[in-house]
């Protein structure tokens, strides 16, 4: 008479399968150990890869930063060919820093105090074009680029620049100016339209009531 199979449970069940799997695995791996290890050394160099740049990233951070707290105190005391020739530096070998996008603002407000306004506008254009931190420096970007149009006498573009900058970071006292500057350049550029409406919002939302006042004159001299 045959004996009844014996009925595996679950848990033996679950067994069976895990020792078939690691049978297949192991098997595979023999089968494929040059293609299988080539793998894993693969994956291997690549975390080797992410940790050593996450460190030289570290690094690099550390060594822009002594650079452009260097820089600052040069561009503070004014010694701006000092100031220039470690900004330049900064740039050019931590070019994919925050602090590299930092020093291409001081670099452009050396050049405008120098009265090199080409160079002053290609680095607050860069400036600009890369920089996404703070909103203050950001806005301060904006309206060194403005000014720098502004002396072109790209009067209606620097208007715009001017307005960005207003924009930006609303709530820092500079805005005032930069919205003021900007229906200034408005009605130089003959869109005076746009100047009211920039002076008409100053006066009733300015931050101060000297910006305030100084937009309310701005109206009364374009009614006339």
């Amino acid at each position: 008479m045959l004996k009844p199979k014996k009925r595996l449970t679950k848990q033996e069940l679950k067994e069976d399968k895990f020792v078939k799997t690691t049978l297949q695995v192991k098997n595979y791996v023999d089968q494929n150990y040059r293609q299988v290890m080539t793998v894993i050394l693969s994956i291997f160099a690549v975390i080797v890869l992410i940790i050593l740049y996450t460190q030289l990233s570290g690094e690099s951070e550390k060594e822009a930063r002594g650079q452009l707290g260097i820089a600052q105190i040069e561009y503070n005391n004014e010694n701006y060919d000092k100031a220039r020739t470690r900004l330049h530096r900064l740039i050019e070998e931590y070019g994919g820093t925050a602090e590299a996008d930092q020093g291409r603002l001081i670099l452009a407000n050396i050049y405008y105090i120098e009265q090199d306004y080409e160079n002053a506008e290609k680095y607050f254009y860069e400036f600009i074009d890369n920089y996404t931190g703070s909103n203050i420096l950001l806005a301060s970007g904006y309206a060194g680029f403005a000014a720098c149009l502004e002396i072109k006498k790209e009067f209606t573009e620097a208007a715009e620049y001017y307005e960005k900058a207003a924009k930006q970071a609303p709530d820092y006292p500079e805005s005032d100016n930069y919205a003021y500057l900007s229906g200034i350049c408005y009605q130089k550029g003959g869109n005076t339209d746009k100047a009211i409406k920039i002076f008409a919002d100053l006066k009733e939302n300015a931050i101060s009531q000297k910006a305030s006042r100084d937009a309310e004159v701005q109206l009364t001299l374009l009614s006339e």
